[in-house]
């Protein structure tokens, strides 16, 4: 097409070149809207939000996580304890009486693994192999015990009373009967804790029968565990344990009639804490293994004897309460025990 065939402009369609300063004054705002900074609640809107939720989220996440891992950890742990390998038997019951301690410990978000009897039958069954041994090396010894008290942190009953009954019995190895009377006494007492009741009729006959034996140191676990039963049986036989020639089971009888308010013991634990001023109560002189299990022993029968009293406070007459009290003085001047001097300041407070 030729410059003569062009269409004639048309002047009413100006290029951006012909808009004159006049029409562009008109046609934009002298002044354009002030730029404001973002607020705190769009900040919150844009960002904070939209991060809470996804932590929420991720927490969720991370919980069920945990739970199912946790789940999982308990079960393979279970398989490990059924394990024909020693090692790997023993690595899966120490893991779980760490879990047993740790889920202890959760209060409202416990997995109650205490009442776990998949945890309760295998630790019972590793048990059960020790019952038969006679004269156990060191090594049988610290794993017998290590069991007894983690069976001891539970409270399957069907499952672990039947073991412990058969270590009690007469014809086993000493020390698998104290074992056994130790880990029925701490069953019977977390059983008690949470509010449930260890109804063994004929258990509490075999414990009776023990409590007249020869050998103290049955005869004062025996006594102990005697109070952790409230029949009518066992506080005749506690009662009748006050005058036993030996001083621990005398005090263990006392401490279980307290148990179940009866003050018929206190005359016992006011004959312990003025003997006590005797002992030596300076744990850092203990040197030798035998003088750590003295040590401890004493240690433990003051501190429940104390709690004792604190339950039977009330039926101290003044006298008593004068004399516990001078008592009370003397020892705390002689322990260098920290634990012992501030369950005599307790008691102390208490009377």
């Amino acid at each position: 097409m030729s410059d003569s065939q062009l269409p004639p402009a048309d002047d009413s369609h100006n290029s951006p070149n012909d808009v004159s300063q006049e029409d562009l004054s008109v046609s934009l705002p002298n002044d354009l809207p002030p730029v404001e900074p973002p607020s705190a609640g769009m900040i919150i809107q844009l960002f904070l939000v939209p991060a809470i939720i996804v932590a929420v989220i991720v927490g969720v996440y991370a919980a069920f996580g945990q739970l199912a891992s946790q789940e999982l950890d308990w079960r393979q742990l279970v398989t490990d304890v059924k394990s024909q390998n020693p090692h790997v038997r023993w690595r899966g019951a120490l893991g779980l009486a760490q879990m047993l301690d740790a889920d202890a410990q959760r209060g409202e978000n416990t997995q109650n693994l205490a009442a776990n009897s998949e945890i309760a039958t295998a630790l019972a069954d590793l048990y059960e192999e020790f019952i038969p041994l006679q004269d156990l090396n060191e090594e049988e010894l610290k794993n017998l015990e290590f069991l007894s008290k983690a069976l001891g942190r539970m409270r399957v009953q069907d499952v672990i009373v039947p073991v412990f009954r058969e270590g009690i019995k007469e014809d086993k190895d000493r020390n698998v009967r104290k074992h056994s009377l130790i880990g029925l006494a701490m069953l019977a007492g977390n059983v008690q804790a949470s509010g449930q009741t260890l109804s063994q009729p004929e258990l509490v006959g075999e414990l009776i029968d023990i409590s007249k034996e020869g050998d103290r140191l049955l005869r004062h676990q025996a006594a102990y565990a005697l109070g952790l039963f409230p029949s009518e049986k066992s506080q005749q036989r506690l009662v009748a344990l006050l005058s036993d020639p030996d001083l621990m089971t005398r005090t263990n009888a006392a401490i279980g009639l307290s148990r179940n308010d009866s003050a018929e013991g206190i005359p016992v634990f006011i004959e312990l804490i003025r003997g006590a001023k005797d002992w030596d109560l300076d744990p850092n002189q203990v040197k030798t293994e035998e003088g750590k299990s003295t040590y401890f022993e004493r240690m433990l029968i003051l501190i429940n004897s104390m709690k004792a009293l604190s339950q039977v406070h009330e039926k101290l007459s003044a006298d008593q309460k004068q004399t516990l009290t001078q008592l009370l003085e003397i020892l705390s001047d002689q322990t260098q025990d920290a634990v012992l001097k501030s369950q005599i300041l307790e008691l102390k407070q208490t009377l």
